[in-house]
């Protein structure tokens, strides 16, 4: 079996799609980081309050690192490492990931992208309320946000498109291990 990743089947359109998927969350997530960090930095923050638990004060940085750490695996759909196990995983190491498996993640990937983008218009378009409640004191976010998670609502198609791009690829080249004599 041919194990061998060939980045000229990548299609151009495909590493520009790629290169946005993170680029898509980068100011949601910053803005949650700065937010935060300065929250905590000593400044008087109502969303952000004193007596919050330790896992209140990680959340929102959490969900940042999160977004961002997904959005960045889009890059295993055109990359060596989406396609092949490294050798020195024990006992799979240089063997092909299957297809579905990564498929199935991307496209599971994508859909609660899409769910959670869903629920981020709901609350700045809709006006409704979010799932957690604002703390006492504390005012809903309002356009100037809404504005930095605009891009996301983007980061669900281009997945989808490249994780497409990655099963045909992936089957063209199963195709042509087949056929190999």
């Amino acid at each position: 079996m041919n194990a061998a990743f060939q980045p000229e089947l990548v299609p151009t359109w495909a590493k520009l799609a790629t290169w946005a998927a993170p680029l898509t969350v980068l100011p949601s997530a910053i803005w949650r980081l700065v937010t935060a960090i300065s929250a905590h930095a000593g400044g008087e923050n109502p969303c952000f309050p004193p007596t919050a638990s330790l896992a209140e004060k990680i959340y929102v940085p959490s969900l940042s690192f999160i977004e961002l750490g997904s959005a960045l695996m889009t890059f295993g759909l055109i990359r060596r490492w989406g396609e092949v196990f490294p050798r020195w995983v024990p006992f799979i190491g240089a063997r092909r990931i299957p297809v579905t498996a990564v498929a199935a993640v991307a496209i599971m990937g994508a859909i609660l992208a899409t769910l959670a983008v869903w629920g981020m218009t709901a609350t700045f378009v809709m006006g409704t309320e979010p799932l957690n409640r604002v703390p006492p004191g504390c005012t809903r976010p309002g356009w100037d946000v809404a504005v930095l998670y605009l891009p996301s609502v983007l980061w669900p198609p281009l997945l989808l498109a490249v994780t497409w791009h990655y099963i045909q690829r992936r089957r063209i080249s199963k195709m042509a291990d087949v056929k190999a004599p």
